[in-house]
């Protein structure tokens, strides 16, 4: 199984924009087939900062469901940050 992490900082004013995105992006996700697991965290102290973690069997799981989803699912985060969220691939063990 493989992971990835998107750690996403919302612009100015637009943290619950952000964080409803983010909420309806994980509901396109969790019925994909491949898709393991999806969480959306919110920062305690920083109302801004959201971590998004989607878990999937297989690298190739991921990519069809990237595929399957396409950009327009993606644009309403990407117009709700500061700057480009930082991803970072892990392996589950």
């Amino acid at each position: 199984m493989i992971a990835r992490r998107y750690d996403m900082t919302a612009a100015e004013g637009r943290g619950e924009e952000l964080g409803s995105a983010l909420l309806a992006l994980a509901e396109l996700v969790r019925p994909l087939a491949g898709a393991v697991r999806v969480d959306v965290l919110r920062d305690q102290k920083a109302a801004a900062a959201y971590v998004f973690i989607e878990t999937w069997d297989s690298e190739a799981a991921a990519a069809a469901g990237g595929k399957a989803l396409g950009r327009g699912a993606f644009a309403p985060i990407m117009a709700a940050l500061a700057v480009p969220p930082v991803t970072t691939p892990y392996d589950v063990l």
